[in-house]
């Protein structure tokens, strides 16, 4: 059995540079045309760009990602249509996506495409399992890439599609991609009147789409091919009718019209919402209390961006490293919009300091990660890296690093549809009939609105609303010391238990201290020489190196049990104990309500240790509920994710408190 989660294409170009794939033995596109075949195949046959005129936002779904050709090719439509929608997201899956490195070669022939093509190489990601979103056009044009098996992936898609391409290889060559069960998963994504195009006529995929629901018909083909098919759906599909299969995770209904939102919170996740909203037009105010942003757990002078391994891929794994990409291709479109980000993505090695890592690093060989993402390197090539002497090897990520989040949050609210007020503090969510009034100090109204993002850290706990989430409070301190000729020579950031950067403007950040249930957020100097110790005992000479250590920050940071952020609608609790009650008795044959939420109110909280890598991505996902757009990750991940989770946990043990 291949280790590999995913198997990239085998692919070769024949005498005329058409590119034809080893596994399928089939051509990517039209040997005539294939610019031409996707016009006349996919955009005519979907009646595009007429069906997204006007639309505030246009979903199309690919089946088949290949070259990027057709993806390339609406964009080009999209950006020349005058007419066009607000918004536009692209989602493709892919089964064995082409290296980066063939994607040029493949589509330099046609020069309109070329100025996409490098956009879209600039951020593509490495051939890892899962969905990996890509955003251009200023956040209006989102491509959603989804590597793995057709079939699931579609089974984790929950928002509805406008418009279909489905163009895998030849049905004959590849019946997988044009099952019954496929098709199925189509139809349960389409609205009515959610139109498919496709080249082929086979009449296997004719019967199957029209057991699916859709009607469909035959029109000319492209080039050689006499026929293909298109159609549309003419009843709604499953995802927008019926029940979900976990209702209590049912995705909220479009709010007010009104695109205005209050932001509650400075720190790097009120940030990433506030920036997540504005590039889709919105109106947001960022409240913050204190005289300047990053104040709290925000506030260090360096912290680390990297995935979070585990020796098997679970859920977890799944959610840091998807993360984490998302976060690298953020901060590398801000600092090419011309952002002053302090960060440097010098890459981070996760040192092997005990038997669990070592373990874990055997674990991982196994699984054959691409080398662009993850290298697995001996105690002489660490070294090498590190460029000073180590004692153990490790798991190195390239493309890590470490960040100041003042900078980031100083660059996301740079923006013109962001107002930041300082000095503001909310005490205080009431309900009115249209919104939500925030309150401050003797009962001042700070601001109206109907959408509202908490957002601030450890005082997200304050509000009646968010009452029943068990936020845990983790106290971190890290310590800084100026660099020695030994240490100075650090190239990358290192991991152990704890951190310790390269040498930032002659100075060092290492750490953290991690005290569960601490709420006192004043520096201690007893932490400082632990931070101290603790380098002392995995790396030695390096800390025999340094002059005295010197106070760092401290700042309590908000964690989950279960070790994922609470990110999502706020539910209404009182009716979800009401609706769900009946969980304890099992969900097998039982209906239940939709979820109720409190209007227009959410939450970005319980980041613990991994905001930096972890909050860009959770900002995209409350943007697009609170937009009504397609997810940026699988279903079952935002499950993970929802405050409900641990209220619905209870309800089905029976241990809710009454």
């Amino acid at each position: 059995m291949n280790p590999r989660e995913i198997t990239p294409a085998q692919t070769v170009a024949d005498a005329n540079g058409i590119p034809f794939s080893r596994l399928y033995g089939d051509y990517y596109f039209s040997k005539n045309n294939g610019l031409e075949e996707t016009h006349h195949v996919f955009l005519q046959g979907n009646r595009l760009p007429l069906r997204w005129a006007g639309r505030s936002c246009f979903h199309i779904a690919e089946t088949g990602f290949g070259t990027g050709l057709n993806f390339l090719t609406s964009w080009h439509a999209w950006r020349a249509d005058s007419g066009r929608c607000e918004r536009l997201h692209y989602l493709s899956i892919e089964k064995h996506p082409l290296p980066e490195a063939q994607l040029a070669p493949l589509l330099g022939r046609w020069e309109r495409l070329t100025p996409l093509l490098a956009q879209l190489l600039a951020q593509y990601p490495p051939p890892l399992a899962g969905f990996h979103r890509l955003s251009f056009e200023g956040g209006r044009l989102q491509l959603t890439l989804g590597f793995g098996d057709v079939l699931p992936l579609l089974e984790e898609l929950g928002t509805p599609v406008d418009a279909w391409y489905l163009d895998g290889f030849a049905p004959a060559r590849n019946p997988a991609m044009w099952s019954l069960p496929v098709m199925q998963q189509v139809a349960r994504l389409s609205r009515a009147g959610t139109t498919f195009a496709t080249f082929t006529a086979a009449g296997a995929v004719r019967r199957n789409l029209q057991q699916a629901g859709f009607r469909v018909e035959k029109r000319p083909g492209f080039g050689h091919k006499r026929e293909m098919l298109a159609g549309r759906l003419e009843t709604a599909g499953a995802a927008t009718t019926a029940a979900s299969p976990a209702p209590w995770f049912r995705l909220p209904e479009p709010g007010s019209s009104i695109r205005q939102a209050v932001v509650i919170g400075a720190g790097i996740a009120g940030c990433q919402v506030a920036r997540a909203l504005a590039e889709r037009g919105w109106q947001v105010e960022v409240l913050e209390r204190h005289a300047a942003v990053a104040c709290e757990a925000s506030g260090n002078r360096a912290g680390i961006i990297a995935p979070k391994m585990t020796a098997e891929p679970g859920p977890g794994e799944h959610f840091y490293r998807s993360a984490f990409l998302f976060t690298l291709r953020l901060l590398r479109r801000l600092q090419a919009d011309g952002h002053g980000l302090e960060w440097e993505p010098c890459g981070t090695l996760q040192l092997n300091h005990n038997a669990r890592e070592q373990q874990r690093w055997q674990q991982l060989q196994a699984r054959e990660l691409p080398p662009e993402f993850l290298q697995l390197l001996t105690p002489d090539d660490a070294s090498a890296r590190a460029g000073l002497p180590l004692p153990h090897g490790g798991s190195f990520f390239p493309e890590a690093g470490w960040l100041n989040p003042r900078s980031l949050c100083q660059a996301l609210l740079a923006h013109p549809g962001i107002r930041l007020r300082l000095h503001q503090e909310a005490i205080t969510l009431e309900r009115t009939g249209t919104g939500w009034q925030l309150l401050g100090p003797q009962q001042a109204l700070l601001a109206e609105t109907a959408h509202v993002i908490i957002a601030s850290g450890r005082d997200a706990a304050r509000f009646p609303q968010t009452a029943p989430l068990p936020l845990v409070p983790i106290r971190g301190q890290s310590s800084l010391a100026a660099a020695s000729p030994l240490s100075g020579q650090l190239r990358i950031t290192l991991g152990h238990e704890g951190y310790f950067t390269p040498a930032i403007q002659g100075r060092h950040v290492f750490g953290a201290s991690f005290e569960r249930g601490s709420t006192d957020p004043q520096w201690q100097p007893h932490l400082d020489r632990q931070n101290l110790h603790q380098l002392q005992h995995y790396l030695p000479e390096l800390a025999a190196s340094l002059p005295p250590v010197q106070a760092g920050h401290t700042a309590i940071r908000m964690s989950t049990p279960d070790r994922f952020p609470c990110v999502g609608p706020l539910p209404d609790w009182a009716a979800f104990a009401h609706d769900y009650a009946r969980l304890r008795h099992g969900p097998r044959h039982q209906a239940f309500a939709p979820a109720r939420y409190q209007p227009g109110l959410y939450l970005a909280a319980g980041f613990g240790a991994r905001g930096l890598t972890t909050s860009a991505l959770c900002a995209e996902l409350l943007a697009c509920l609170i937009n009504n757009e397609p997810l940026p990750l699988e279903q079952g991940l935002y499950y993970r994710l929802h405050p409900a989770r641990f209220v619905i946990r209870q309800l089905q043990q029976g241990s809710l408190p009454s």
